[in-house]
């Protein structure tokens, strides 16, 4: 069994069930990092992914790009809480800002619970006030700030990540 990773905050959402999903950058080494927009997401298979640099004449596909935890099916072990196992059920790639309203969501980020308007976030630490929350406008905006504080350039640049979409199993399971 393969472990994941979650800060205090995204473990925190994963055990609530509000996080469902958890976007991990691809390696910053990989050309399609290097000109983001050079490339496009071909194809997926239970090996990794595949890419295509469609500025190159002819277009040139690029090495597969093996998948972080695995294949759909795997089963992941939560690192920070080891009876906490994880069941991949979805992946794919894509760059960060095709991210939706719903997509964040999904990713753990929700509404501030007070009287007024909406204010979005929960998940991303602020430093300047312990056990505190940064807090935003919009999911969009929640998500590009907790992004930001764990992959600073990935937002700006438009980086590729893994989407990887999982279900909580019972303990036993």
């Amino acid at each position: 069994m393969r472990s994941i990773s979650f800060n205090q905050a995204m473990l925190a959402a994963v055990r609530a069930g509000r996080k469902t999903v958890t976007r991990r950058r691809l390696p910053t080494s990989l050309p399609m990092q290097q000109e983001p927009a050079r490339y496009r997401f071909i194809s997926l298979s239970d090996r990794g992914a595949l890419f295509e640099d469609y500025h190159a004449q002819p277009p040139a596909l690029l090495p597969l790009v093996p998948l972080p935890f695995g294949p759909v099916g795997t089963h992941l072990i939560v690192a920070e809480d080891p009876g906490l196992v994880l069941k991949i059920v979805g992946l794919r790639a894509e760059q960060v800002r095709d991210l939706t309203e719903e997509d964040a969501a999904a990713e753990g980020i929700y509404a501030r619970p007070e009287p007024g308007p909406p204010y979005w976030g929960g998940v991303e630490s602020d430093a300047a006030h312990p056990g505190a929350f940064h807090w935003y406008g919009s999911p969009i905006a929640a998500f590009q700030g907790l992004l930001d504080s764990i992959y600073p350039t990935a937002w700006a640049r438009n980086e590729w990540v893994w989407v990887i979409e999982f279900a909580k199993l019972p303990a036993a399971e």
